[in-house]
């Protein structure tokens, strides 16, 4: 202290020689509370025009959520352990803001009580009409805080000075995913008992309809017994657990003649195994303005935080490293298909059936039009546009489109794939599909590449398969330079389909010596492929995703090695799924145009394009012709210098663009055109709610609640622990927005 002490002293010094201002404690505080303080929203409401970043840092909230969390009711269970059978859990609730915890929103733990009443009153304030409430209920265990589960609210869609009073129902803590205002719109659809209640009718429909097979494995490996063991206990656990349950309901029953009511129903709801939400909270919610109504509307120029994407993961990170590992092969494995294999070498391969002339009308035609381009440069903007309209035109046929963009890295292992490689007259590019057939399709191993380099020349003659795909196959497998190795799946295993199409493997069946071996695989689902139904596809088809990884044991064995690892995935795993969602997505909406597979908007783009070769041909026939002698009418003269300048106009555009749209006055027409399409919306909740249900009952009983403890407790509810010490405001809030007497 005494250390502390002189140091002040000497420190005040300092500042006092070098002639700095000393401030005393009071004085500090005061200018703390001066720079924290916000401007009034009346006052300064043209700032949400003009400047709605720095407005929504720096004005005062326009309005208030009055949120009162009253009780809940059938909140998910804790899971019981060996030293602690009690599963009831001990609730509170949490108030988020744009998906921030508000420290003065959370109501005290309800201990052991699987329905709890709060009757907490608290109030957040909104900045932004457009901000996400989300509502929190956790489980206050003695070492952690576990969610139980949640629901959003947008505060546009709260109609101002209305009391919404009801049951909102809290959906799983998994169902956390995406942002929060693609959480809403899900909700807002369906709930989610609806949604787990669809899940669970397409996995029994998926179970009966799965075929009844024996797992192809050899019934002497280790790894095998181990498996079908645990397949054993696992039957055997189901039918003790189903003899178990019948034991508990005949007790309950029992229980039930002999009047112990309390027991049985202990019994009965112990008994539950499958749940459809994660309970129910009784929620008042009242959006009141500070402002007047017209001021209200400058604060729709301002828009809240963006909120943050949980992407499309049940879990964190932070797993076993071994899953973690897994997750970022197969991200960057999925990036690898979608962009290395269907776009880059797609392109590559394209360029190189043209400059190779596969094609002879083809590439003669673009040869011809692009020298007609470095001749005369005004014909350019005929000319280009012709060359990607004839382009889209062709990869309008699927064949001629995989002979153009597929070659032995990329072509299908499949016997057009071999086809499509065999049609460049390559031995490179053959040579690169014999090697994927033996790794991805034969799962062997090559001793030899020299023999197989020569063994691939000579599968193809004239551009033409010297054998089938299959007659390839065995070839390989009679070969001196391959060894074969049997590879077994098993229910469970991660695996890749056709190489690209990430899948579990559900059941196995047939002989694998005999070539009959099947595999049923459920696809799961990716960030671009839409979802597949489950499907027995063959053996070879299936690759093990693990295959891939690379050995990290030794790393693990090294002193802090762990934890190295640990830090990488975690640094390394944000970047993958940045890359992933900012360049799939636009890939494949490409792939998806260019393949015609919307078809609308690809015939769209052929039309402009011959629109725009057709114009500009016109303008440079009537420049040749009749320009040269000046017989031009002056129409003609003022189309032909609008369609030669067009580069310059596009030009001078771009250069406005970029110092206009950034200018501080665009931000004032941006505000306006916010507040005339926002203030046009409407707040239609709670009738688009589907989350919500109002209970009459419920409000009386709670209302009958506040009367009693507003009579007996003037001064709070202290004596009820379980309960907010807030309890007066809570009663006086909640009598306010209800007409209660005192």
């Amino acid at each position: 202290r005494t250390l502390s002490s002189k140091k002040f002293k000497a420190r005040r010094s300092t500042m006092s020689q070098a002639n700095y201002p000393i401030f005393d404690g009071d004085e500090r505080s005061s200018l703390l509370k001066k720079v924290q303080t916000k401007d009034d929203f009346r006052a300064k409401k043209w700032r949400c025009v003009t400047h709605p970043l720095r407005a929504f840092e720096t004005l005062s909230p326009y309005a208030v959520l009055e949120v009162g969390i009253m009780a809940a009711r059938d909140l998910t269970e804790r899971e019981s352990g060996f030293f602690n059978t009690d599963t009831t859990p001990d609730p509170y609730v949490q108030v988020l803001l744009d998906d921030t915890e508000l420290e003065k929103c959370k109501t005290l733990p309800a201990r052991k009580m699987k329905e709890p009443t709060w009757m907490y009153q608290c109030e957040v304030d909104v900045l932004a009409p457009t901000s996400m409430v989300r509502i929190q209920v956790k489980d206050d265990r003695p070492t952690e805080k576990a969610d139980i589960g949640f629901f959003d609210v947008c505060l546009g869609d709260i109609p101002y000075d209305k009391v919404i009073e009801g049951w909102f129902e809290l959906r799983f803590q998994e169902s956390l995913l995406l942002t929060s205002v693609q959480r809403y719109q899900q909700h807002c659809e369906l709930r989610e008992e609806t949604l787990t209640e669809e899940e669970a009718s397409r996995k029994k429909k998926e179970q009966a309809s799965a075929p009844s097979v024996v797992p192809a494995a050899d019934p002497d490996d280790k790894q095998t017994k181990l498996v079908t063991k645990t397949q054993l206990y696992a039957e055997s656990k189901d039918r003790a657990l189903d003899a178990f349950q019948a034991c508990v309901q005949s007790t309950a029953d029992i229980s039930d003649q002999m009047g112990l009511e309390t027991i049985s129903k202990s019994l009965r709801e112990g008994g539950r195994k499958r749940r459809s939400n994660a309970g129910e909270v009784y929620i008042s919610l009242r959006l009141k303005l500070l402002v007047s109504r017209f001021d209200s509307l400058f604060a729709y120029a301002m828009d809240a935080p963006s909120p943050e994407n949980l992407g499309g993961l049940k879990q964190d990170v932070k797993m076993t490293r071994k899953i973690d590992v897994q997750r970022v092969y197969d991200d960057i494995m999925e990036v690898k298909v979608r962009v290395l294999d269907d776009a880059v070498l797609c392109c590559v391969y394209g360029f190189r059936y043209l400059v190779t002339w596969r094609s002879l009308p083809l590439s003669a035609i673009y040869l011809v039009g692009l020298l007609l381009c470095c001749w005369k440069t005004y014909l350019t903007w005929a000319i280009i546009p012709l060359l990607l309209a004839i382009s889209l035109i062709v990869n309008r046929f699927p064949s001629a489109r995989s002979y153009m963009t597929r070659g032995g890295q990329n072509a299908a292992l499949t016997e057009e794939g071999f086809k499509h490689t065999a049609a460049w007259r390559d031995s490179g590019e053959v040579l690169k599909y014999v090697t994927r057939v033996l790794k991805e399709d034969m799962k062997a191993k090559l001793t030899d590449p020299r023999k197989l380099k020569t063994f691939a020349s000579q599968a193809v003659r004239d551009g033409q398969p010297t054998l089938t795909l299959e007659q390839l196959r065995l070839a390989l497998s009679a070969a001196d330079f391959v060894e074969m190795e049997e590879q077994y799946f098993r229910k469970g295993d991660l695996v890749w389909v056709n190489g690209r199409f990430p899948a579990k493997v559900e059941s196995t069946a047939g002989d694998p010596s005999a070539g009959t071996d099947r595999v049923l695989v459920t696809y799961e689902k990716s960030l671009v492929m839409e979802d597949l139904p489950p499907e027995e596809v063959r053996a070879r088809q299936v690759t093990l995703r693990a295959d891939g990884l690379p050995n990290l044991d030794p790393l693990r064995k090294v002193p802090g090695g762990a934890g190295i690892l640990d830090s990488a995935i975690e640094a390394i795993y944000p970047i993958i799924e940045d890359v992933r969602h900012l360049s799939l997505p636009g890939i494949h909406q490409l792939t998806e145009i260019f393949t015609w597979k919307k078809s609308t908007v690809t015939l769209i783009m052929v039309v402009v394009l011959l629109v725009i070769s057709s114009l500009f041909g016109y303008a440079a026939w009537l420049h040749r012709t009749s320009g040269q002698n000046g017989n031009l009418s002056r129409k003609e003269e003022i189309l032909i210098s609008v369609l030669r300048s067009l580069d310059n106009y596009v030009a001078a555009l771009i250069i406005v663009g970029i110092f206009f749209l950034q200018g501080w006055f665009m931000a004032n027409v941006s505000s306006v055109i916010k507040i005339a399409s926002r203030s046009m919306k409407g707040r239609p909740a709670p009738a688009t709610w589907a989350f919500f249900a109002p209970d009459p009952v419920q409000a009386d009983l709670l209302r009958n609640l506040a009367e009693k403890e507003a009579s007996m407790h003037p001064h709070g509810m202290f004596h009820l622990p379980y309960m907010t010490g807030d309890g007066s405001s809570a009663s006086a809030s909640y009598q306010a927005a209800h007409a209660i007497g005192p």
